[in-house]
């Protein structure tokens, strides 16, 4: 079944209308510190998916030495990306990649791995369907070294989008949808974009993780709040990481996870297939 909304044509719009950077500026400061953390135990290449127009890119260009790998299937990000940090690009510490995990497979030496990836709010959930999703991981762990770790976020569906996942149920039963599958919208002076998410319990989303070859190191809350609060205010990021010591998991906004790849998988998991071209990673 094709997916519900084309999500490169979604992103295109969303991009080019500065929508996204005037909700989300910059990175959120607890989910960077938690990537910056895990490079300082592994190593220093990165494979940003779902990279957008390099917000957390760039904090990484800027805190660190490392080189980074960023694809994302919208050109508009790309091309935004490429012209804002040109001079990494030329320095070749920035490897910007139009596509998904297929043309990153590509683009690499063949025996080049990666010791982190970053999959962060929510770029996860915006693949369709879950077996894409999964085998989106798989191909992922394929990427990284053995030991590597990736830090991946995903929407709580016991926060997120409530009156839409009432009006998709009817969708679900037809068969349009998954089960924990939305639609939603999101409106700039252009028009309204057309979007869709799976939204994630916190079993399914570990599962997920375990069944393509990884170990949990860490699950906890990317954030409480909304994370366009989060991002754009100090005062609603700091009382958000108050709230985050203090309420259960049940109330994050989007569950984070760093796990580790294990470098035992059988066969046909060592030769898993990146998602095809077309799918937002």
């Amino acid at each position: 079944m094709p997916p519900p909304v084309s999500l490169v044509e979604s992103y295109d719009r969303y991009f080019a209308s500065r929508l996204y950077e005037q909700r989300y500026p910059q990175a959120n400061p607890s989910t960077l510190a938690i990537v910056l953390d895990q490079l300082g135990a592994q190593g220093g290449s990165v494979l940003d998916i779902g990279c957008g127009s390099g917000r957390y890119a760039e904090a990484l260009l800027e805190r660190t030495p490392l080189s980074v790998v960023a694809c994302d299937v919208s050109r508009e990000a790309i091309d935004e990306l490429s012209s804002r940090y040109a001079g990494h690009v030329a320095s070749g510490r920035l490897r910007p990649l139009l596509g998904d995990l297929s043309v990153v497979a590509k683009s690499i030496d063949p025996d080049e791995r990666f010791d982190l990836a970053i999959m962060l709010f929510g770029v996860l959930a915006h693949i369709y369907s879950r077996a894409l999703r999964r085998q989106t991981l798989a191909a992922i762990r394929v990427l990284l070294r053995p030991g590597g770790r990736i830090v991946v976020s995903v929407p709580n569906a016991g926060r997120r989008f409530p009156r839409q996942q009432v009006a998709s149920r009817k969708l679900v039963e037809a068969g349009h949808l998954e089960l924990g599958d939305v639609l939603y919208e999101r409106t700039s002076d252009d028009g309204v974009v057309e979007m869709y998410y799976h939204l994630y319990g916190l079993d399914e989303f570990v599962q997920e993780l375990e069944e393509q070859g990884f170990r949990i190191l860490h699950v906890g809350a990317e954030s409480v709040l909304p994370e366009s609060g989060v991002v754009r205010s100090k005062v609603l990021h700091k009382l958000d990481r108050l709230l985050t010591r203090l309420l259960p998991l049940r109330y994050a906004y989007g569950f984070l996870a760093v796990a580790e790849a294990s470098g035992d998988g059988d066969e046909s998991t060592r030769m898993a297939q990146p998602p095809a071209p077309g799918q937002r990673q």
